[in-house]
């Protein structure tokens, strides 16, 4: 009889069915048997190698994702170092007006109000600086009344009613050769009287063209001189005046730093502040900021103040007087109080009697 052999699937590997280069056909039972040992051991093991190769290739990548933390924290570290701070409001302005301005302004309010105004003064003094260098008289001007000039003794230096620079003598021109004549004679001291016989013998001699010729040029040089004398005199006595006002404030500065005053002692702490509040100029318009209390002063302070000037400070006859005036009030007050305890000795009428109630009227009743 045949024997019938029935097929054993635990033999099967899960290797076989997934390798294409295996037979087909099923191996017989006694095929199995011989290869059971050798299947079973290269399964495993290759069952074990990839699960070693996942470990290995987890533990790579966690090292590299390190790796490339750390890197990237020190390229952001590196990067925070080397990027350049961003420049202030007070750098930005500087940058954008483009004007050098000496001193150090804060980044507030304050900083950039002082920081544009001292870039306003710039500005103006450029804008003027080209307004003098298209017209040199509006300079010279100015600056006689800066210096305190007067405008009409500048005008008439400078803006004369003849213009003598610009006078032209034609030959014909008797007339304006006879004036011309006559002022340069005046300005040498000869009396109206001289001044038309000299004249009168220059025409009848026939050089008075000639004369007026000699005159005029002595007239322009007189006149640009006097010009230039007037601003220069101006100046000269501008500069005096500030040298006399800085040492008085000299002056004054320095007998505020002895610290005594007539009757009066300074301290220490008061005397710059004290100085400053007379010196310092606090607004626009250059007052200080005694100037300022003494405009908001009422009239009884103001009075107080001249009253201390007339009695010339002696602040001892005027404590004495004052230390007077309460004793003689106290004196009164005392008297007054005697007199009433008198009254009562003498069986005056007593506060704590009633007085005796008066009736009402007729009229108060209706």
């Amino acid at each position: 009889m045949i024997e019938e052999k029935s097929l054993d699937l635990s033999q099967v590997s899960v290797a076989n069915l997934l390798n294409n280069d295996a037979p087909t056909s099923i191996p017989e039972p006694e095929t199995l048997e011989t290869e059971e040992p050798v299947v079973e051991a290269t399964s495993e093991e290759e069952s074990q190698e990839p699960v070693a190769e996942a470990k290995d290739s987890e533990s790579s990548s966690i090292e590299e994702t390190e790796t490339e933390g750390t890197e990237e924290t020190e390229d952001l570290e590196s990067s925070e170092e080397a990027a350049p701070e961003e420049p202030g409001v007070i750098d930005t302005l500087r940058q954008k007006f483009g004007y050098e301005i000496e001193g150090k302004f804060e980044d507030d309010y304050d900083g950039v109000v002082g920081f544009t105004q001292q870039v306003a003064q710039m500005v103006a003094k450029e804008q003027l600086d080209t307004v003098f260098s298209q017209f040199p008289d509006v300079e010279q001007y100015l600056q006689f009344r800066y210096n305190g000039g007067d405008p009409k003794r500048y005008f008439q230096a400078t803006s004369p009613e003849i213009d003598f620079g610009a006078v032209e003598l034609a030959e014909e021109d008797i007339s304006t050769q006879r004036m011309v004549v006559q002022e340069h004679l005046l300005k040498q001291g000869y009396t109206n009287e001289e001044v038309s016989e000299t004249v009168q013998e220059y025409l009848d001699a026939g050089i008075l063209q000639r004369q007026a010729n000699r005159s005029l040029g002595k007239l322009k040089s007189l006149q640009e001189k006097e010009a230039s004398t007037l601003i220069e005199s101006q100046k000269a006595e501008a500069e005096q005046r500030q040298a006399q006002l800085h040492q008085q404030w000299d002056s004054i500065k320095t007998t505020i730093d002895t610290g005594k005053l007539k009757t009066f002692e300074i301290p220490s702490a008061d005397k710059n502040k004290f100085y400053s509040w007379m010196s310092d100029s606090v607004d626009n318009h250059g007052r200080t900021q005694r100037v300022i209390d003494r405009e908001q002063m009422d009239l009884e302070t103001q009075l107080a103040i001249e009253y201390l000037a007339w009695k010339k400070l002696d602040l001892s006859r005027l404590v004495s007087a004052t230390q007077n005036t309460k004793k003689a009030q106290n004196l009164k007050q005392k008297l007054q109080k005697t007199q009433t305890a008198s009254r009562r000795m003498k069986g005056g009428v007593n506060s704590s009697q009633k007085a005796p109630q008066k009736l009402p009227s007729l009229k108060e009743l209706l």
